[in-house]
C-alpha cells in the first residue's frame, strides 16, 4: 500500500529535496508487469481524454498492473496534455492522438487576456475538476495525485495570445505586458491552490508533480519554455518576479529547465534561494547525458539537487562523473528485469 511504501523511501527523498549527501542516488523506474492485464483503451479520442470514468478507471488499472522500484511511487498525473492552462482559460481542445491535446491562440489583445478567469462553466476545467475529484475519492493510501499542467505565465500568455504576438508586446508595450503576466500569475497561483485542496481530499503524506517525485510537501514543476526566444535581461525582468512568487506559494519548489536556449536563464534561477531542484531537459537530439556532465555539476555545485532522464546504461558513468549528491534519476527504458538489477546495485544506503 501507498503509505508502506512512502515510509520506506521518504528519507531518501526528503535527503534529496534538501541536497543533503546520499551515498547512492535517488532512482525512479517503474514497468508494467511483464503479466499484466489488459489496460483500458478507446479510439474515441475525447472519451480518452475527457470520460471521467473512463479516464480513471484507466490510470487505476495501469497503476495495479505497473512495478515501482526505487523511489517510485503510484500516482495519477491529471493529464490534459501540455496545453492544459490555455484550455482551462477558454481556448478549445483539439484532441491530436493519445498522447496530445492541443490548444491555439484565440485572443487578440492583452486587454482580452486580462478578462480571463478561472471559470467553473468551462469545459475542461470542470472535466479536470471532476477527474480529480473521482480520483481523490479512492487515493487514500493507494495513490497520489498529480495537478494537470499549469503552464508558465510567459507560457501561458503566449498560448492564449500567440508566441509571435506576445513577442512583440514585450518590446513595443512593455508595461501593459507586466500588467497581464501579473493577471495570469494571480491566476495560476489560485489554480494551484484549488486543484490541491481537492488532491488533499485523499488523505495521503506529502504530495507528487508530473516529474514522479514525491515531496513531503506541495511542490510542482514550474517552468517557462517560451524563454528561450528572450534574453536573459528580459527573463530576469519579465518572467523571474512570477516564477519567484509561484515558488512562494509551494513548499519544495522544482523548475523544469528545458532545452539549451533555457541556459541562459540557468544563473538567474539558482540566485532562488527557494528554489530545492531543477530538472535538466535537453531537448530533441541532444539527449545524451554525457554531454552535460559538466552543466550538471555546475547546478549541484550551487546548492540544487538535479533531476535527469536516463537510459539503463547511462546511469553507471553519471554516477561517476557526477556523484551522488543531490541527484534523481528517472529511468525511462528499463524492464522489470533491468530495474531488478538496478535496485541491487544503487536502492541501498
Amino acid at each position: 500500500m501507498l503509505h508502506s511504501r512512502l515510509s520506506s523511501i521518504e528519507d531518501k527523498l526528503k535527503a534529496w529535496w534538501n541536497h543533503e549527501d546520499q551515498k547512492n542516488p535517488c532512482i525512479i523506474v517503474s514497468a508494467l508487469k511483464d503479466d499484466h492485464e489488459p489496460i483500458p483503451d478507446t479510439e474515441d479520442l475525447k472519451k480518452h481524454w475527457t470520460d471521467v470514468d473512463f479516464v480513471i478507471n484507466r490510470q487505476m488499472k495501469l497503476i495495479k498492473n505497473t512495478n515501482y522500484y526505487g523511489q517510485a511511487v503510484p500516482y495519477h498525473y491529471i493529464d490534459f496534455g501540455a496545453s492544459a492552462m490555455h484550455l482551462v482559460l477558454g481556448a478549445e481542445p483539439n484532441y491530436i492522438n493519445k498522447e496530445t491535446i492541443w490548444a491555439h491562440p484565440f485572443l487578440d489583445s492583452l486587454d482580452e487576456v486580462l478578462d480571463v478567469t478561472l471559470d467553473m462553466e468551462n469545459f475542461c476545467y470542470h472535466t479536470i475538476k471532476e477527474i480529480a475529484k473521482g480520483s481523490a475519492a479512492i487515493s487514500n493510501n493507494h495513490h497520489l495525485i498529480a495537478p494537470y499542467a499549469l503552464g508558465g505565465t510567459l507560457d501561458n500568455l503566449a498560448g492564449l495570445y500567440g508566441t509571435e504576438n506576445t513577442l512583440v508586446e514585450l518590446i513595443s508595450n512593455p508595461t501593459k505586458v507586466k500588467i497581464t503576466l501579473g493577471h495570469l500569475k494571480n491566476l495560476w497561483i489560485k489554480a494551484f491552490y484549488e486543484i490541491h485542496d481537492i488532491i488533499g481530499r485523499g488523505n495521503n503524506r506529502g504530495c507528487i508533480g508530473w516529474a514522479g517525485i514525491w515531496a513531503p510537501g506541495t511542490t510542482f514543476p514550474i517552468q517557462e519554455d517560451v524563454s528561450y526566444m528572450i534574453s536573459p535581461e528580459m527573463f530576469r525582468e519579465f518572467c523571474l518576479p512570477h516564477i519567484m512568487d509561484m515558488m512562494e506559494a509551494m513548499e519544495y519548489s522544482f523548475y523544469h529547465l528545458d532545452g539549451i536556449g533555457a541556459i541562459p536563464h540557468l544563473d538567474a534561477l539558482l540566485e532562488i534561494k527557494s528554489l530545492k531542484a531543477i530538472q535538466w531537459q535537453p531537448g530533441a537530439g541532444k539527449e545524451r547525458l554525457d554531454q552535460w556532465y559538466d552543466l550538471i555539476k555546475y547546478i549541484l555545485s550551487k546548492g540544487k539537487s538535479v533531476q535527469l532522464y536516463a537510459n539503463v546504461e547511462e546511469i553507471a558513468p553519471l554516477i561517476e562523473n557526477v556523484g551522488t549528491k543531490g541527484l534523481l534519476v528517472v529511468c525511462i527504458d528499463a524492464t522489470n528485469a533491468k530495474a531488478e538489477q538496478l535496485m541491487k546495485l544503487y536502492d541501498k544506503e
